[in-house]
């Protein structure tokens, strides 16, 4: 079953911050390893209230790095499109799991996959996170598409929850 990783807080100035522009140019600029010209392409053409909409996940990322110095593809790295995080996960994950990954859709609908991919930067480790707002919930598709990912990967999904701290 999915593993909660606990539930953080943030200011409402930062998602304030995200949403302006402001800071999403600063964590890609800090951390390049984690959010590519893709990451910054979505959010340069989402700018303004869409981009809330990726806000905790690239929070998450940030700071899945900062205490366990993870890196992570945030959002949309089973997409072929996706040509920097589809050599990552080739890399990183058994065949099995990148076909599961990749090809879900017939057997599970419309569903992503989690959130987050989250890797040593040696690749001897991974794990998915999905990442969850104040109010947002697991959806019952999620949980049959997690659950199927658990049994092939034999990996707990992983999930972070986000509150406002006002």
């Amino acid at each position: 079953m999915i593993k909660e990783l606990g539930v953080f807080e943030y200011h409402p100035q930062q998602w304030d911050r995200f949403v302006a522009g402001e800071l999403w140019r600063s964590w890609a600029e800090n951390y390049p390893d984690i959010f590519d010209e893709r990451d910054i392409q979505i959010a340069k053409t989402q700018a303004g209230p869409s981009m809330r909409l990726h806000f905790h996940e690239w929070l998450a990322a940030v700071l899945l790095f900062q205490s366990y110095g993870y890196l992570s593809l945030v959002e949309q790295y089973e997409f072929k499109a996706q040509q920097r995080k589809q050599a990552v996960i080739k890399r990183l994950l058994p065949s099995n799991v990148f076909e599961l990954v990749t090809n879900h859709n017939d057997a599970f609908g419309k569903v992503q996959c989690p959130d987050l991919l989250c890797f040593s930067p040696d690749y001897s480790d991974w794990f998915f996170c999905e990442v969850k707002g104040p109010r947002d919930r697991l959806r019952e598709s999620q949980i049959r598409f997690f659950d199927e990912l658990e049994r092939v990967s034999g990996k707990k999904i992983r999930v972070i929850r986000f509150q406002s701290a006002v």
